[in-house]
Parts: structure tokens; sequence; C-alpha cells
């Protein structure tokens, strides 16, 4: 169980290494909780979309400081955790990090573009057709079930609870979880400098 925090955190780990790896974080939910789809798919909107998402288009594309960056909400019985991950030039880091937790503010605090939340809607039902093909998948999601004590109808209503998805309910489910001013950020590489402006 990842526990909340009373205050933010700033870790670093000294390591000989060419980049700095940043990972930025805060307590998530269990995967019974009532706010899960909308966090799902805003995550999927957000940061784990690859390089249509986000916040792969303001690190990776507007600001050219680094090759990949996602997000990811680690679902568990217990709360888990929301995580943002990259690798950037030493001298970038404090940049990076800094942009990283802009995005999430704005993507909390601002409407989500109406295209961006079909397109993450169309991406996720899709790919959860294809999850679900073979009768593998269809046993491997049955133990997810029972592990999660998830309803017996998930399977059924999964891309339906999907598709009622709105973007204030995204906003509410961000902005009652996240709380920027409380992140934990670790980042091991060399020493960071504060010239990352």
């Amino acid at each position: 169980m990842v526990k909340p925090l009373n205050d933010a955190q700033d870790i670093h780990i000294d390591f000989p290494s060419k980049q700095t790896h940043l990972l930025i974080g805060q307590t998530g939910v269990n995967r019974s909780h009532p706010d899960f789809y909308p966090l799902y798919l805003g995550n999927h909107i957000f940061g784990g979309s690859g390089l249509t998402s986000i916040l792969s288009g303001e690190i990776r594309e507007k600001k050219g400081l680094a090759y990949s960056v996602y997000s990811h909400f680690s679902q568990m019985q217990s709360n888990g955790s929301f995580t943002m991950k990259l690798q950037t030039k030493i001298a970038q880091a404090n940049k990076a990090r800094k942009i990283a937790v802009q995005t999430l503010n704005n993507f909390i605090n601002n409407n989500i573009d109406k295209q961006k939340l079909q397109d993450g809607k169309d991406n996720i039902i899709g790919g959860f057709a294809l999850q679900t093909a073979s009768n593998a998948n269809i046993l491997t999601y049955l133990s997810i079930i029972g592990f999660y004590n998830l309803p017996l109808d998930y399977l059924d209503t999964f891309t339906d609870k999907i598709k009622d998805i709105s973007t204030q309910d995204i906003q509410n489910a961000f902005a009652q979880l996240i709380n920027t001013d409380k992140l934990v950020i670790v980042s091991v590489g060399q020493k960071i400098k504060n010239n990352g402006k």
C-alpha cells in the first residue's frame, strides 16, 4: 500500500550516469476505486498513450527534453501509485521536472480537448477488443476479476463505462486525487545543478 504524504519530498540519488532519471509521483488508487475509469482514461490521454500523449507532446515534441516520457497508475488491491517517468540530460533535469509538473497542473485545471477525449476512448475501446480476443486473454481477465474482487460483469461493462466519461469526470477525479504541491520527486544521476530554466 502506498501511503499518502503530508508534504512534498525531493530525493536525489547520486549515480555516475550520463543522464538523469526522474520519477515524479504520488499516492494512487486501488482497482475498485469509484474514480478508476475516469483516472484510467485521463491517464491514457495525459501520459499513457505514448507519443500521442499530452505529456509527450510537451516534454518530447515541443521541448526536446526526453525521447520517452510517460505516466502510469499502478492500481492494486490497496492504494497504488501515480507516477511520471523520464530520462533527460543532466543539464536539463530541472527544466524537465518543472515542465512535467506544470503539464500535470494544466491537465488538472483545464478542459481536455474534445478530440483528444474521443481519440483516447477509441484507442482504449479498440485495444480492449484485442485484449479479449482469445480464450487465453479472457482467462487472464477472469483471474484479474477474481484477484481484485471486481464485478462479474466487468468484461461486459468496461467499454460502456469508458464511453460515458466526460472531460469534467476526468478533471474532478484528477483534482480530488493529485496535489502537485505534495509530489515525491526522485532523481537518479549526477547531482542536478540549478541551471534548468
